[in-house]
């Protein structure tokens, strides 16, 4: 699914216009863009949490130069699924 075929779909369920609809979605993405950005966790009751997490720097080995190159740390954003969406995802 696209972002248009979400808006659209969306739009429809709820009776909005696609215009408000687009600019909810996008004031949804940049406030979880925000949050995330200064590291705290977000969670969407039926969707799941949203939680940066820090990946330490290692060292890595590139076999082309038989060197090994150490890869700094970053930060990135994992999800846990909501029991909820698991069950709905698994059933039967």
């Amino acid at each position: 699914m696209t972002n248009k075929d979400f808006v659209e779909k969306l739009s429809r369920k709820t009776g909005l216009e696609i215009n408000e609809v687009k600019d909810m979605s996008a004031a949804l993405i940049g406030v979880l863009l925000e949050e995330a950005a200064e590291g705290k966790s977000i969670t969407i009751q039926g969707l799941g949490v949203f939680e940066p997490r820090e990946k330490a720097s290692r060292k890595i080995y590139n076999p082309t130069s038989k060197t090994y190159i150490v890869v700094p740390s970053k930060t990135t954003l994992s999800y846990k699924m909501s029991a909820v969406l698991k069950d709905k995802l698994n059933m039967e």
